[in-house]
């Protein structure tokens, strides 16, 4: 019993010290804003949307309607970002969308993915 929790405490002490240093890193390389300006510049050109929450490694945006919530996460990992479109609307119900992409990634070509996607995805729910 003592090995397992041992080898827990280690995992924990282990995921929160790389955690803490992939945020110094993301800090140092001038935050968020600095880092996924290209991604940031192109969500906050979508008509109403506002910064809901900030970290040192992830922004959530958000539009707000009567009846719609569409939220866009930007997340920094372990040498990955994320990128998360989540659609809560009364008429065409919960809807989601994820990316991950090295985080060295050309940004213009991670958003072209992310609109080729997001079409497609639109196409098909359309159909139905």
């Amino acid at each position: 019993m003592f090995w397992i929790i041992f080898i827990g405490g280690v995992l924990v002490y282990l995921f929160f010290s790389t955690k803490k240093s992939e945020a110094r890193k993301v800090n140092n390389q001038g935050g968020l804003d600095v880092k996924y300006r290209v991604l940031l510049q192109y969500f906050m050109e979508i008509p109403n949307v506002k910064v809901e929450r900030k970290s040192s490694t992830s922004i959530i945006l958000v539009i707000k309607d009567t009846h719609v919530v569409t939220r866009y996460t930007i997340s920094h990992g372990f040498g990955d970002v994320h990128v998360y479109w989540d659609h809560n609307s009364a008429i065409f119900g919960k809807h989601s969308l994820s990316w991950c992409f090295p985080e060295d990634y050309s940004q213009y070509l991670m958003l072209s993915t992310i609109e080729h996607e997001y079409d497609e995805y639109q196409k098909k729910l359309f159909k139905k």
